[in-house]
């Protein structure tokens, strides 16, 4: 049986008998097993407790960090309603395009076959309402 060896500069084969290749290749098969259930592991690092048995160091840091976040989450929410008014502002046909796009996640090519328009059209029109968008907001 033959083995193949991948390195960055080159690839080498080299024969061995077939118990050993049958070895190898459970290894790699087991460490490439291994190394996928590392990946999707996640650990909460709340209440981690070092190899020592010690606690995380201070949580002033975490409540700086919650604070910010707090913060910036308040914000997002102001810019969310801000840009909710700024959608009720354009016409139906508007709203509808925009909804298509980034809410139902459409392509313009569906949507123009909807309306019978061309893909440029479609776009255009995009682009104009974004700039109304940009313009207001």
């Amino acid at each position: 049986m033959k083995i193949k060896y991948e390195f960055t500069t080159e690839t080498k084969e080299i024969e061995v008998d077939e118990n050993t290749g049958k070895l190898i290749k459970d290894l790699d098969r087991q460490d490439y097993n291994n190394f996928k259930k590392e990946t999707r592991r996640h650990y909460s690092l709340d209440n981690a407790i070092d190899k020592f048995g010690n606690e995380p160091a201070d949580k002033s840091s975490d409540l700086l960090e919650n604070f910010i976040i707090q913060e910036n989450i308040a914000e997002h929410k102001e810019k969310l309603a801000k840009l909710n008014k700024l959608l009720k502002t354009l016409n139906t046909e508007q709203q509808q395009l925009v909804h298509s796009v980034f809410f139902d996640r459409r392509t313009l090519t569906d949507i123009a076959a909807e309306y019978g328009l061309s893909v440029v059209a479609i776009h255009k029109r995009l682009k104009k309402i974004l700039e109304i968008l940009r313009k207001k907001f």
